[in-house]
């Protein structure tokens, strides 16, 4: 007899086949499953709804589902994203993207291998602010553009882009979605866990990155060996181009710049101060102030310039967010996260550094399966119940960072293990050389196993100082 919790698995699991088999648009997919779960659950009453008690003990209020349901979403995620994706769209609106891009390239002097250098340097820092997936959206069509002039593949500096982007966004609390979800429950749990701060990000996963990251170039440098030896017909044209053209409002460009800067201080001054304010509060707060200091030059572009804004947002990309909240809510309510952490805990819950690299390596292979994203909903609630079955032997920060790590790390070695791949294959399709499935493997899976290895290092020796 099949019983009402495993329909609601049922629903999870389909819904996750829907998504990774892209017959329909993966936020539709999302959405499709949570409306199943919503009506399942009105049918059966099989979720547990959320209760208001006073001072007492005794029972206030009971929500309805649909309030009940909303709760499992985690709007600091969707609050930080979408703060950080205001300030993108303003700078791609006023040229910035575009402007750094062709500066890069001149700079490359179309030295094939320089140009990764540069353009993936420049989108692993851009992934330290915003990102990656807006980061991706912004920086590739430049790139394809950028190849297309100087007659060059563009799928080594674009397959660069994504990998570096990936393997440079685990050093930050906002430029990997997995680590804004990380952060978020963080800042959820009982006690608040400090350490995933955006300073507390930096600080742990810094170093690490910067290794994993000159070892990923280290491995394109030899994989691309043949491609980097081969020199551009069209130099003289790149060099011709005046990267200040594509400026189209250097007043607007400045003014977000400052105020995002601004940002990115703050991020670090709430865990330096203390300071009575979320994450997702100061990156809306910031998006904010630079629309309202926006005042674009051409009356025109004032006029539209918030249509502009808001239609270069990813709305679908932050639908997706809530719907999968939704689906790993479903299932965690009903219990069966709270079983795939026993039987972790039961396997491998004896030694904490064990479990946690047993995490990077598990991360990291899910993570390039499927998309890393759905991966981490689903597995930090698990993370969580593993900490809570052991008694308090366990703790839940190591665990964490090994999260962080392989679903960063192991987000690089497929075109599905992230949605920065996904974006820049799709962008890639635009143009003559389109990036096949066995060519981002060739490139990106050992990429995976090289910076998990670096990973795994430093849990084992640094275990202790940084990460419990």
């Amino acid at each position: 007899m099949v019983t009402e919790s495993q329909v609601v698995l049922a629903i999870f699991v389909m819904s996750f086949a829907l998504i990774l088999s892209e017959v329909v648009h993966r936020t539709i997919a999302a959405w499709f499953g949570s409306v199943l779960m919503l009506l399942y659950g009105h049918y059966t009453g099989v979720f547990h709804l959320h209760e208001q008690y006073n001072a007492a003990g005794e029972l206030v209020k009971t929500y309805t589902l649909e309030h009940t349901m909303i709760g499992w979403i985690e709007w600091e995620v969707i609050g930080l994203l979408l703060g950080m994706m205001i300030f993108a769209s303003i700078l791609e609106l006023c040229g910035f993207f575009e402007y750094v891009a062709i500066k890069a390239s001149k700079m490359s002097r179309g030295d094939p291998w320089r140009l990764i250098v540069l353009l993936g340097t420049f989108t692993t820092l851009l992934s330290l602010v915003i990102d990656n997936v807006t980061a991706i959206i912004i920086i590739a069509p430049v790139t394809l553009r950028i190849c297309n002039k100087l007659e060059i593949n563009p799928v080594p500096p674009l397959l660069a882009e994504a990998i570096l982007s990936d393997t440079g966004g685990v050093a930050s609390m906002v430029g990997d979605p997995p680590n804004v979800m990380i952060a978020a429950a963080a800042s959820d749990a009982i006690p608040v866990l400090d350490a995933f701060s955006f300073n507390g990000f930096l600080l742990r996963l810094g170093l690490l990155t910067l290794f994993a990251w000159v070892a990923t170039l280290g491995y394109f440098r030899w994989y691309y060996k043949d491609w980097a030896s081969q020199k551009s017909p069209h130099v003289d044209l790149l060099m011709e181009e005046d990267e200040w053209d594509a400026i189209n409002d250097k007043q607007l460009m400045f003014s977000t710049l400052i105020i995002l800067g601004l940002t990115v201080v703050a991020f670090s001054a709430k865990s330096l101060l203390d300071l009575e304010i979320e994450i997702d509060g100061i990156a809306l707060s910031g998006a904010g102030l630079a629309l309202i200091a926006a005042r674009p030059k051409e009356e025109e572009l004032r006029e539209g310039f918030i249509n502009d804004v808001v239609d270069k947002v990813e709305w679908q990309a932050l639908l997706f967010f809530a719907g999968l909240f939704l689906l790993v809510g479903g299932v965690g309510d009903v219990g069966y996260l709270d079983q795939v952490a026993n039987w972790i805990f039961d396997n491998f819950g004896d030694d904490e550094v064990k479990l946690a690299i047993a995490i990077i390596w598990v991360s990291a292979i899910a993570s390039a399966l499927i998309d890393n994203i759905p991966f981490t909903a689903a597995m930090i609630p698990v993370i969580f119940s593993i900490t809570e079955a052991s008694g308090g032997a366990l703790s839940p920060e190591p665990l964490l960072w090994a999260l962080a790590m392989g679903a960063g790390f192991g987000g690089n070695a497929t075109p599905i293990g992230s949605s920065a791949n996904v974006m820049t294959v799709a962008i890639s399709e635009r143009g003559p050389y389109p990036i096949t499935t066995k060519e981002w493997v060739r490139a990106g899976f050992p990429v995976m196993i090289i910076t998990c290895c670096v990973a795994t290092v430093f849990m084992f020796f640094f275990h202790g100082a940084l990460y419990s």
